[in-house]
This record gives structure tokens, C-alpha cells and sequence, in this order.
């Protein structure tokens, strides 16, 4: 059934969202990675489980009823799904006003593997994450990713987004699970992860 444009592997939906991009936003996070960057904080998304296996239709009607118009999709990697991840982009593009999308693959690769879905995508942060190269930089995790920007009508919000210089990092306990919204520094994850397991005993 995973191969099927039908459904797609959703880990997370989370609302309001007030990291990964500028503005309040929705965020999704896929399953499923076969990229296993060393030093990942999604770990517990690269392995896709049946139970997380949701009908596209039906998670779109739930992301256009909420009275958010920006979006970010990140993972696991989105481009390991992309018939689903097509579908879903094709599903919500007229009820949103930004998509953003992290993925682990350059942008060079996407473009010539899944052009199609780029061009329902209105900003890109590529790149595996390199724990050895740290950047303070609040939108990526690691110096060597880049960010594209498609629609020339969000240029002055993402330059304004990518000055800014404090990460806001979300922890929310949904579904009795603890989880870690945003890009902590590489040096501040450690930390923050140990200080969760300490409150949890």
C-alpha cells in the first residue's frame, strides 16, 4: 500500500508551529529516510510504521481546516514519498500561501528526479545534516545546506526570517510521546535531550 499515491507515512501534524519558518505554521513531518544523517534529532522518523500509514484526502481536508496559510514539511525525508508527497502538495496548494520544505537531498538532485513536485513548492532547505559543520544560521541545522526560494512574493519575508537570530524550539508531549520542534544548535540538542529524559525519570 506504500506505493500507493493514495496514502502517505505522517509521523507528525503540529499546530501552531512557530519555528522552521517565519510566521505562525502547520507543520508536518513524514516517515520514512533512507538518507540517516549521523547526528540526526529525527531518528525516530526514518523507519515507516503501517500505523502511520494515513489517506491523503483525508489528512489534506484536516491541514485546509485549519486557518493557517503557511507550511512546513520536513521528516524523515518528504522525497522518499514522492508520488504521496505530490499528491499531497497538489491537494493543499491552493488553500496555503507558503510551503516550505526541508528535505536531505540537493537541490540539484530534486530538480532532475522530481521536478514536477518543485513546482509546487514554494521555498527549499537542502542538504544532509553535518553535525561538523554547526552554523548559527536559525533555519538550518548544519553550513552546508541552502535555501532556494521560488516564489519571488516571499523574498522580503524569508530575507527578514533568515536575519533573525533566535531559534524558537517547541517541546510538546503529543500522543504520550515528547517532542523537539525546531533546529537547536548542534551543541544545545545533547542538552536538551538529556534534560528531557532527567524530567521523565
Amino acid at each position: 500500500m506504500e506505493n500507493n499515491s493514495q496514502y502517505i507515512y505522517i509521523d507528525l501534524l503540529h499546530y501552531p508551529l512557530i519555528s522552521l519558518g517565519p510566521d505562525i505554521r502547520i507543520g508536518v513531518w513524514l516517515q520514512g529516510c533512507s538518507i540517516h544523517c549521523d547526528g540526526c534529532m529525527s531518528k525516530h522518523t526514518w523507519k515507516k510504521k503501517k500505523e502511520n500509514l494515513i489517506n491523503i484526502k483525508k489528512f489534506c481536508k484536516e491541514i485546509t481546516s485549519i486557518n493557517i496559510k503557511n507550511i512546513t514539511i520536513s521528516g524523515g525525508e518528504p522525497f522518499d514519498q514522492p508520488k504521496a508527497l505530490f499528491h499531497l502538495l497538489k491537494c493543499i496548494r491552493n488553500d496555503v500561501e507558503d510551503i516550505l520544505v526541508y528535505s536531505g537531498y540537493k537541490y540539484e538532485y530534486i530538480k532532475q528526479n522530481f521536478s514536477y513536485i518543485l513546482e509546487y513548492i514554494d521555498v527549499l532547505i537542502d542538504g544532509p545534516f553535518n553535525k561538523t559543520l554547526p552554523t548559527n544560521k536559525i533555519y538550518k541545522g548544519s553550513k552546508n545546506q541552502k535555501i532556494y526560494i521560488f516564489n519571488k512574493k516571499l523574498i522580503d519575508k524569508y530575507l527578514l526570517f533568515m536575519t533573525q537570530t533566535d531559534r524558537n524550539i517547541q517541546i510538546i508531549n503529543k500522543n504520550n510521546k515528547m517532542y523537539i520542534l525546531g533546529i537547536p544548535h548542534i551543541n544545545d540538542f545533547t542538552k536538551i535531550k538529556n534534560n528531557l529524559k532527567d524530567k521523565n525519570g
